[in-house]
């Protein structure tokens, strides 16, 4: 009898042998560990055929999905099996059903044109099918399952997809533990390309189902850490260019959350990997960023040192504030040829020293229409906050930007409802789109009433990976907010 209640569902090896099986897909992991052939797990309807002929073409079925070892280990080679002349499996069907949702859902409205103007021709997210597509279970092709499930399951509403998804998920975790731990010899089993990509995936997984606290942070730092180890002269070009590209503004968040300067936000890290392909306006907005935490690493350590380095700090913070600020004001004469402007009043001509102490929006503000420019608007109206926040450790006059720094929060609190009405059919939408900028404005507004509607709009965010980041904190570098805020109060606020 086939699936019948109370019978195991694990392999038919595992259930010979009498042990406990996991029930993994294409093949469980205690059979994976052993180096034994695996006919894989007993599945529901959705993903095999109901009607079997026997049980040895199943177990062909099986085998042609099977790794083999050898058994040197200073000689492991993976072999595929040959394949039997079967119809496809129906779980390659459904992972092409589950990655294409992913891929189109992946942006949602703000999906952007391609080929990019100046831009490659596609993005890291079209190599998921080759990458699923290996003859070889490895831990990318578990984390590109799960993430695809979860995507899948939460638009559909399917709870089982859900909880598969999240089964993968661990396979996923196990595997690429165990591929890391093996050095040298993990490197020559799988490309660094797919060893990335199975890493950001986990990233996209825990940002949506939250299995944890902040569980997607290690993952942001994990991806990076194995850039890093790659170089940014690797980063120049192909999948591990794209994929950096992409990477980028999750490790800044991921360094505002550990309040740490990046080693992204190196020199290095910020010319090399575009040599061959020339920044465009997301990438120079992500070069302010790391200014922006620039200034935020020293503005930490001026707060906390002594009297004999709080001159030079000042000194030092001074001058990276300038940068950031010309580089802010660049960013912005780059996006008013972008953003979609009703205003056609706003000017370019102006230098920052003639707007700096200006009340006109028209001189600072830029205004958004769709959600990709609430994206991009919304993550410059932050780090004009902050930067325009820190001038009061530099800077005797910098009382004189706290109405300014108000109309950038406003712009961001006022983007965040536009961006809910317009991606209420998409699930998670808004809080990827806007809980940086959020978590911003409730910190380092200069506005009480303002940083309490933030904290309030922060506190919508119960589901996910985000989940919980409304609650105070020492992230975000909510010390230096803090300190700036007792000593430099704002009246009336």
């Amino acid at each position: 009898m086939v699936n019948v209640a109370g019978r195991s569902r694990g392999c038919a090896t595992c259930r010979k042998r009498r042990v406990k099986c996991d029930q993994s897909l294409p093949e469980c992991l205690r059979c994976l560990g052993m180096g034994i052939k695996c006919p894989g797990a007993r599945t529901e309807a959705f993903f095999v055929h109901t009607v079997v002929p026997n049980a040895s073409l199943r177990d062909s079925s099986s085998a042609a999905l099977t790794c083999i070892k050898t058994k040197s280990p200073h000689t492991m080679m993976m072999h595929p099996s040959h394949l039997p002349a079967l119809q496809p499996a129906r779980a390659d069907a459904f992972d092409q059903l589950f990655v294409s949702h992913f891929i189109d859902a992946f942006f949602g409205s703000a999906r952007p044109s391609l080929p990019v103007p100046n831009g490659p021709s596609k993005i890291w997210l079209h190599e998921l099918p080759d990458f699923l597509a290996s003859p070889c279970p490895s831990p990318v092709q578990y984390s590109i399952r799960a993430a695809s499930m979860l995507s899948y399951g939460t638009v559909t509403g399917d709870v089982s997809i859900k909880t598969e998804a999240c089964r993968w998920y661990m396979r996923a975790l196990q595997s690429l533990r165990h591929l890391l731990s093996l050095d040298d010899l993990g490197s020559s089993l799988y490309s660094p390309e797919s060893t990335v990509c199975a890493a950001v995936m986990l990233i996209h997984f825990e940002t949506s189902a939250g299995t944890s606290p902040k569980a997607w942070l290690p993952h942001v730092n994990g991806a990076a850490s194995l850039l890093e180890a790659r170089g940014p002269e690797r980063c120049r070009d192909g999948f591990m260019h794209q994929i950096f590209r992409h990477l980028r503004l999750q490790t800044f968040v991921a360094a505002m959350a550990d309040n740490r300067l990046h080693p992204f936000a190196s020199p290095q890290w910020r010319t090399i990997p575009f040599e061959s392909h020339p920044k465009l306006i997301f990438d120079n907005l992500v070069d302010v960023l790391f200014a922006v935490l620039r200034c935020l690493s020293t503005a930490n350590h001026l707060i906390s040192s002594d009297a004999d380095n709080t001159r030079g700090l000042q000194t030092e913070l001074g001058n990276l504030i300038q940068d950031a600020r010309l580089q802010i004001h660049e960013w912005r004469s780059e996006a008013i040829f972008y953003v979609s402007l009703e205003d056609q009043s706003l000017s370019v001509t102006e230098t920052e020293e003639d707007v700096a102490t200006s009340l006109d929006p028209r001189h600072f503000m830029l205004p958004y229409t769709d959600i990709p420019s609430v994206a991009l608007v919304s993550l410059y109206d932050a780090a004009n906050i902050i930067v325009l926040r820190l001038l009061h450790l530099v800077s005797p006059t910098a009382s004189l930007y706290d109405a300014r720094i108000q109309q950038h929060t406003q712009s961001i609190l006022s983007a965040h409802e536009m961006i809910s009405e317009k991606s209420s059919s998409e699930p998670g939408r808004g809080s990827i789109m806007m809980v940086q900028q959020l978590k911003i404005a409730a910190l380092w507004s200069s506005s009480s009433q303002q940083r309490a509607a933030a904290v309030k709009m922060l506190q919508g965010f119960r589901k996910g990976g985000f989940a919980g980041i409304s609650a105070p904190s020492h992230e975000y570098f909510a010390d230096v907010a803090a300190y700036i805020l007792r000593k430099y109060a704002v009246e009336g606020t």
